[in-house]
């Protein structure tokens, strides 16, 4: 219930407010998370560790769990139904790997055709792959391809998101797609070609070579070229200071690459305001994803502590989280100060 009052600040993240939830000066996106998390059972891992993180909204990758215990030392309370999951008849997992494989195979005939039609793109020398070097003439189109039938992936995938209203699915989609691009784009690397030291790949069939400046030879008419191309690398030097030892130790294994395809999803942008109906779908997912992780690594693998693995597994899910928001500003600042992309909306659109 909610009443009129002056404004004032939510207790827990801080935002101004206008009325109170619960009883207490909590925000309507606090209050339906205490709701939430009571009605699901949810039980959320520390990010700090110490359970001292910041529950602002504007701090760097809100901490849910000391969110809910800073709710919990308020005095709030929820006496309300608790909610039966459903789970979907088949497996997360399965459909992940299923939907995953035709995603790659729509994008690997159309981008082909691009190539072809191109006719500029040089082939890479490779035993068994057909992968093509990036051009700046291409790039985008390719890109344009992946934005368009990721979101057919994501649909597929992750079903139960039809029920929710045009926008607010787009708004979990927009924040998906970069991360679920890492993963892939980094996973792709280590499958074909065994690491990233040579080369990284940009699509399902194009790469660059790491040692050569990024599109350098196309990219002359721009202004400050030597100073885009230093702080590019500058950007992507962090981002993999901050992926790549977590990645590698976590070496992982096709359905634990499923598993953070979903994973990677739970944890939106503070930024995002979204229902509590599409929290609980969210909330969902993640449980049957770490269910059906769980009963692999106890069958399959014949592992009976797995909390290494999964403890790996979640450290590397935040680390991506933390690479989006590293992302986010580079790409403001790259597109806004160099004019890259000002002709493409559909790109600036899913990452300004």
């Amino acid at each position: 219930m909610s009443e009129p009052g002056c404004s004032l600040q939510c207790l827990v993240c801080s935002v101004p407010i206008t009325s109170t939830h619960f009883g207490m000066d909590t925000c309507r996106a606090c209050s339906t998370f205490f709701k939430r998390t009571k009605t699901t059972g949810r039980i959320y891992p520390c990010k700090g560790g110490n359970r001292r993180c910041s529950t602002d909204k504007d701090a760097h990758l809100t901490c849910r769990r000391c969110r809910f215990d800073k709710c919990i030392a308020l005095g709030m309370e929820y006496n309300g139904p608790l909610r039966a999951r459903r789970k979907s008849t088949i497996p997360i997992l399965q459909r992940i790997k299923t939907e995953s494989k035709a995603f790659i195979e729509r994008r690997r005939e159309q981008e082909l055709k691009i190539i072809q039609i191109h006719g500029g793109h040089k082939r890479y020398s490779h035993p068994s792959m057909e992968i093509y070097d990036v051009q700046q003439e291409t790039c985008y189109e390719i890109y344009r391809i992946f934005i368009v039938e990721s979101y057919a992936f994501f649909n597929n995938s992750f079903p139960a998101f039809s029920v929710l209203k045009d926008r607010e699915r787009e708004l979990i989609f927009k924040d998906y797609i970069g991360k679920m691009s890492m993963v892939e784009g980094y996973m792709r690397t280590q499958q074909i070609w065994g690491g990233t030291k040579k080369y990284m790949m940009c699509s399902v069939l194009t790469c660059y070579d790491v040692e050569r400046a990024i599109l350098m030879d196309e990219m002359q008419n721009i202004d400050n070229i030597k100073f885009l191309l230093s702080f590019t690398k500058t950007y992507a030097d962090g981002q993999n200071e901050i992926f790549l030892p977590i990645f590698t130790k976590c070496s992982l294994t096709e359905r634990e690459y499923y598993a953070l395809m979903a994973l990677v999803m739970s944890e939106l942008d503070s930024e995002c305001d979204i229902s509590e109906e599409a929290e609980v779908i969210l909330d969902r997912y993640r449980q049957e994803t770490l269910e059906d992780l769980q009963l692999y690594y106890q069958k399959e693998l014949g592992l009976k502590d797995f909390s290494t693995r999964l403890g790996n597994l979640m450290s590397l899910n935040h680390a991506i989280q933390e690479c989006k928001s590293a992302f986010k500003i580079f790409f403001r600042f790259y597109a806004t100060i160099f004019d890259v992309f000002v002709t493409d909306n559909l790109i600036k659109d899913f990452f300004l």
